[in-house]
């Protein structure tokens, strides 16, 4: 009985690690336009990541309608991310308890709030927590840990639980000005063209230097 209950064991984690290479491997193919690899088990229907995007990914889907998530170009994600797209349960019946599905044979109850999208230049920081209905705003920090309950908005650093607005990355001029760099047409070419621009820093109020960023890369 025991060297079933082993064997069955190993039968189990061999089969979860071979679909989950076969997603894996999938993914890449459908993504090699930028450097995310998964690292859990999940249906693709309804993702989108953008060009250049890189870091793992952990996405938790129950089927609800509504559920999906859109990552945008040159985006940073660092280990330990999740991305919780459904899994709310009802707050107006008597109970939370999922009872249609454990007793009336319904598939999916858990509900969502809507796809999470997420903009171009977003870093967010490890072990942070996306909920279902987030947009994420260009060019914002999510910081380490953070649980985004609600939307942030662009260039804005936020942090905590529920993460709440730290600061903002530059002035609203300068972040206005920037904010027309258009990443999705900015290719593998034109960065190595234009590296030193792009990692040139941004003082407040600099915004002559601002405005000669965002022409070079129109």
């Amino acid at each position: 009985m025991m060297l079933l209950r082993i064997v069955t064991a190993f039968l189990r984690s061999w089969y979860h690690d071979y679909c989950l290479y076969r997603q894996q491997v999938r993914w890449r193919q459908l993504n090699s336009h930028n450097h995310t690899v998964i690292e859990n088990n999940f249906s693709f229907e309804g993702i989108e990541v953008g060009n250049h995007t890189y870091g793992p990914l952990r996405v938790y889907r129950w089927g609800s309608p509504g559920e999906g998530l859109k990552i945008g170009n040159f985006c940073s994600v660092a280990q330990g991310v999740k991305f919780i797209l459904g899994g709310n349960h009802d707050l107006s019946t008597v109970s939370t308890y999922p009872f249609a599905h454990y007793f009336g044979g319904v598939h999916v109850v858990a509900t969502t709030k809507g796809p999470v999208v997420v903009q171009d230049d977003v870093w967010i920081g490890t072990d942070a927590t996306i909920l279902s209905g987030i947009t994420i705003g260009r060019g914002a920090v999510i910081a380490a840990g953070s649980i985004v309950t609600k939307d942030v908005a662009p260039y804005a650093i936020v942090g905590g639980n529920p993460a709440k607005k730290i600061k903002m990355r530059f002035s609203p001029e300068i972040s206005g000005i920037i904010s027309q760099i258009d990443y999705q047409h900015l290719d593998g070419a034109s960065v190595e063209t234009h590296l030193e621009i792009l990692c040139e820093k941004l003082e407040d109020g600099d915004i002559s230097r601002a405005v000669k960023i965002c022409n070079t890369l129109k």
